[in-house]
């Protein structure tokens, strides 16, 4: 069993109440995850714009990091698995990232505190 295979079985599906946006996760070792990143998302039309962000879910739950994701297909599954690919290659294996395909309301909002690191050109 591979790591990609670890990782597949560890992801889960969960549905939260409110999220809350935090602000712009940043550093060095962020912008190349967000370049590496980038290099993916280019050649997949349905992706409208992505960010990483700090995050919050309503009433009192625990922050994370999520990879914020605008796109035509929220239940992308294989951009799920690529991004855990290029996730793994940067971050310890017990490093857990969120993947959040975003609704318009939750865009706006991300929108408000974080800058999008990728967005498809019109």
């Amino acid at each position: 069993m591979g790591l990609l295979d670890a990782w597949s079985r560890r992801a889960t599906e969960r549905r939260e109440g409110r999220v809350e946006f935090l602000g712009e996760q940043s550093g060095e070792i962020e912008d190349t995850l967000k370049r590496e990143l980038l290099l993916e998302f280019v050649t997949r039309p349905d992706i409208q714009s992505a960010y990483l962000a700090r995050i919050g879910f309503q009433p009192q739950g625990e922050g994370s990091v999520a990879l914020c994701i605008a796109s035509a297909r929220p239940d992308d599954k294989s951009l799920v698995l690529r991004v855990g690919e290029i996730f793994r290659r940067r971050f310890a294996r017990k490093a857990a990232l969120d993947i959040l395909f975003l609704t318009p309301e939750q865009e706006s909002d991300v929108a408000r505190v974080c800058q999008p690191f990728y967005r498809r050109a019109t």
